[in-house]
């Protein structure tokens, strides 16, 4: 997840990383540790998010990406060490 302007996101990149996030407005500010005021104000447009912003969107994006490889990794591992039982029926 990159944006075009590193210096100022647009609020449809913005949308689109609350979407791969799975993020609401309130869990969105809370991750990037502003109010819901301020990052309403991003996604409406009426204030750009600043270099910071953008920055700590990425970090977020990249700790859950890492988050979700880790689980698959491991629900992958777990299907590997199942072992079928098969029993007789007579």
């Amino acid at each position: 997840m990159l944006f075009f302007d590193i210096d100022n996101p647009s609020p449809e990149e913005i949308k689109i990383w609350m979407k791969k996030n799975d993020f609401t407005i309130d869990s969105g500010s809370s991750a990037l540790g502003i109010s819901k005021r301020q990052f309403a104000r991003f996604l409406s447009g009426e204030t750009n998010a600043k270099r910071v912003h953008s920055l700590a969107m990425q970090m977020v994006w990249l700790i859950n990406e890492n988050k979700k490889n880790i689980i698959n990794q491991h629900t992958q591992k777990q299907k590997k060490d199942l072992k079928k039982i098969s029993i007789p029926i007579k």
